[in-house]
């Protein structure tokens, strides 16, 4: 398996868990998104955003609305109105940016975001059918107004990317790996995956720890994180809870390959006793 490289370290703690310096228990080289990638699957996993525009009636200064959008060929698109505030500003001024933000009950400064930034302008009219219909199928509700007239697709034109993992996770992304970058397809079903482990198969993540990682004296494992290359660990252990990832052997697509990969990871712990 390739592994993904990025202009910052790539490892931290759990969220929500305080960041102190430790000898990090699992291999530093294993296999992990990059920082574009675990930026594309933000950006594609939510839909609401905040855009700040260039106020034009307030003497210059930034202005934060709130919006719906959609990815279209690796840009958020907008379906606005002629009447919004943020529409006059673009219309003055097309600098923009688009904060995206992951939520949560937990740390909001522990939680996932990626700023946007370029310009944006009005989409052109031959990439409307495409983006309609992509915009749609992220936002049904917009068919009450997509045909208004007074409505328009803005798209921003994405020049550069500001990426947050939460605490220190975090790197300006390079554009070429950012328009590159694919959507992790495990995203849509991590969370039952997660929810499914740590209700199941608590015991299994221990011997996982204890047998492929240096977290030896683990004695309870909460799964935090899965994707297409591996998943992370919250290990119990005697210097309190620690990070644990570890990759699978195969890239995985869905719920099916990941257990399958899981399982295997199991039955070669197992065999290390």
């Amino acid at each position: 398996m390739t592994k993904k490289e990025n202009n910052t370290p790539r490892h931290g703690v759990p969220k929500g868990e305080r960041r102190v310096k430790q000898e990090l228990l699992y291999d530093p080289e294993v296999a992990t998104p990059s920082h574009a990638e675990y930026s594309m699957t933000m950006a594609h996993k939510m839909g609401t955003a905040t855009l700040c525009t260039i106020s034009k009636n307030e003497g210059n200064y930034p202005y934060g609305s709130f919006v719906t959008y959609a990815m279209y060929k690796g840009n958020p698109i907008f379906l606005i109105s002629k009447l919004a505030e943020h529409t006059k500003n673009l219309v003055s001024n097309c600098k923009s940016s688009l904060l995206i933000a992951e939520g949560g009950d937990e740390n909001p400064l522990a939680l996932g975001r990626v700023t946007l930034v370029g310009d944006c302008t009005k989409l052109s009219k031959k990439d409307l059918p495409v983006a309609k219909s992509i915009f749609l199928e992220k936002h049904p509700s917009a068919r009450f107004y997509v045909e208004f007239e007074d409505f328009d697709f803005y798209c921003l034109k994405v020049d550069s990317i500001r990426y947050i993992g939460g605490f220190g996770r975090m790197s300006w992304v390079d554009k070429k790996q950012w328009f590159s970058a694919e959507p992790d397809p495990i995203d849509s079903y991590s969370d039952d995956i997660i929810e499914h482990m740590n209700d199941d198969h608590r015991d299994a993540m221990v011997v996982i720890c204890q047998k492929m990682s240096k977290a030896v004296d683990t004695t309870d494992a909460e799964m935090v994180s899965i994707d297409r290359y591996g998943f992370e660990m919250s290990a119990v252990t005697s210097g309190g809870n620690r990070p644990i990832r570890l990759a699978f052997e195969n890239e995985i697509s869905n719920s099916e390959e990941a257990r399958i990969e899981i399982i295997n990871l199991v039955k070669a712990a197992r065999k290390m006793d």
